[in-house]
């Protein structure tokens, strides 16, 4: 295969943030009363573009449900935390960089996050200079699960989905980057793939480390 580029999520997969985000989306919908919220819920949120999560939760919840400021709540609860504690990376995130980049290989963040909060993240952790490009799917027609994310990153760098690795760690992501047609590896970071995720991947591993066999 020849592979021109690596296509990688950023929360979950490089920066070990998403099980703080997954607290914090229980601990603030309990806070607003939302009892029967739970981190299954919040689990299904990963990654999720804006409009799919609305219609998720209220789905779920009745058309009265205030995402929104369950939203807000759980982003100023997180960004409180990792300003207290700091960021923590995933095992070899760092590593993993620095070896794609001794070997020449181009690097695309791809996230969900917008656009400050990624840019603030990746300074906070010193990774700003591993990436050649910082795509967020808030500069996208429609978000993760939707394959547009990883398409408007190939776009970017001018190269086709299927001369790119994309590295993801929930469903929503394998969804978006598979869809997209790239060749998907899923690190898994709070769930495993189920048979019809596995089904989508070109590969799965344990951790990024693993991740290097196949690049």
């Amino acid at each position: 295969m020849d592979i021109k580029a690596i296509l990688i999520d950023l929360d979950g997969t490089i920066t070990d943030t998403e099980r703080i985000y997954q607290r914090q989306w229980v601990e603030a919908a309990r806070s607003l009363g939302y009892n029967d919220f739970t981190t299954k819920d919040a689990l299904e949120l990963r990654s999720a573009w804006y409009p799919y999560a609305v219609r998720l939760m209220q789905i779920k919840f009745g058309d009265d449900f205030d995402f929104d400021k369950l939203k807000e709540t759980c982003a100023n609860r997180t960004l409180n935390e990792l300003k207290e504690k700091g960021t923590p990376l995933k095992p070899y995130a760092r590593e993993f960089l620095e070896e794609l980049r001794k070997r020449d290989k181009r690097v695309v963040l791809v996230s969900a996050t917008r656009p400050e909060i990624i840019k603030g993240r990746l300074s906070a952790v010193g990774l700003t200079e591993y990436f050649d490009e910082v795509i967020s799917a808030h500069g996208t027609k429609r978000g993760k699960p939707y394959p547009e994310p990883y398409l408007y990153a190939c776009d970017v760098i001018g190269v086709k989905p299927e001369e790119t690795i994309a590295i993801e760690d929930s469903p929503n992501g394998v969804d978006s980057a598979a869809a997209a047609g790239c060749n998907t590896i899923m690190v898994p970071d709070l769930t495993p793939a189920e048979p019809a995720l596995m089904a989508k991947l070109f590969a799965y591993a344990n951790n990024l480390k693993e991740v290097l066999d196949y690049i």
